[in-house]
């Protein structure tokens, strides 16, 4: 009897033991979830718009997935001129946000100023360049001269050419657009050594007409292939290169959805990911502040679309090239 009345007395403080840590546990995760619900996280767009197809996009939707996975609330603010950097930002921090992510290299000025009067307040920005980062900016940054070098290769082994003639159009002559270029012309270069790069800047991230302008030159100097990094400015040079019937090479996303028999292939860089992966740190209290998060093939954070267009034997081929590089 006595020793019954022990075991049940031993088997009740278990179970009681159990469920003081059961709630325990779920108290914590509770506790979590909801603070996690109070964490607001505002992007600060580049001009073009929340669906440019490029920047401002995928990086809206690496938020809206960070949003999905943990809890928290997303905002983002648009950008129609650079006036409207400081001013987004300023609205941004009257929301209260935990962290402000600006989208592109064009906003590392007014970043990097809020930095400095906000000393307290988190950022991040994709694409941000400073000669020294400040301790609570985390710049969100892509080897897009890898993206850009996997894209040549696909074109060069491709795109059959007489006059050996390619394109390159850019947005602004910024780091980014430019890693892009050199890295294209690499990867031409490597295949075909006649291959001649022509190189514009459309000084603009949306103005389509202007893109257009621009393709339709190059197309009757006898370009073949036009890689475009300039946002919005991209769509004219599509339209073009679809009624030229020439090829088109896209970045920052797979866009051979939009035109399907003309975009070859694109160079991606992984906006959304680094985003997403941002916030995460973030949440989880890991986010480093003056330094750099650099993604590249080691790490999955570049690479190209393997679109219709492309045999089974051209994406052999490149994907041997990108484990190597991968390594």
């Amino acid at each position: 009897m006595i020793l019954n009345k022990t075991i049940k007395i031993g088997a009740l403080f278990t179970a009681l033991i159990l469920m003081l840590t059961g709630f325990s546990i779920n108290n914590k995760t509770l506790e979590k979830s909801q603070k996690n619900e109070d964490v607001l996280v505002t992007l600060i767009l580049d001009k073009g718009g929340v669906n440019d197809g490029s920047f401002n996009e995928s990086a809206w939707s690496g938020a809206e997935q960070a949003s999905k996975e943990l809890g928290i609330e997303v905002k983002y603010l648009e950008s129609n001129t650079d006036a409207d950097y400081v001013q987004n930002i300023e609205t941004a921090i009257d929301l209260e946000s935990d962290l402000i992510i600006g989208v592109g290299f064009n906003l590392s000025k007014a970043i990097e100023d809020a930095a400095k009067s906000y000393p307290n307040q988190q950022f991040a920005i994709v694409d941000g360049s400073f000669e020294e980062i400040p301790s609570n900016v985390t710049p969100i940054v892509f080897d897009e001269k890898e993206a850009g070098y996997l894209a040549g290769i696909v074109v060069a082994k491709t795109v059959q050419s007489d006059s050996n003639k390619f394109g390159f159009i850019g947005g602004f002559e910024v780091p980014a657009v430019i890693n892009y270029r050199d890295g294209f012309e690499k990867g031409l270069l490597e295949v075909n050594p006649n291959a001649t790069l022509l190189t514009q800047y459309a000084n603009s991230f949306t103005d389509a007409a202007k893109g257009r302008v621009i393709a339709e030159q190059m197309s009757n100097e006898g370009v073949e292939c036009i890689m475009t990094a300039a946002g919005g400015v991209n769509n004219g040079v599509y339209e073009t290169c679809k009624e030229k019937s020439k090829y088109a090479v896209a970045v920052d996303m797979a866009q051979s959805y939009i035109s399907p028999n003309t975009i070859l292939t694109s160079a991606i860089k992984k906006v959304d990911v680094g985003v997403t992966e941002t916030i995460k740190s973030y949440v989880d209290g890991n986010l480093k502040g003056g330094v750099n998060i650099t993604y590249s093939m080691k790490n999955d954070g570049v690479d190209y679309e393997k679109t219709e267009l492309l045999s089974d034997e051209k994406i052999n081929y490149v994907e041997s090239i990108k484990e190597a590089l991968s390594k």
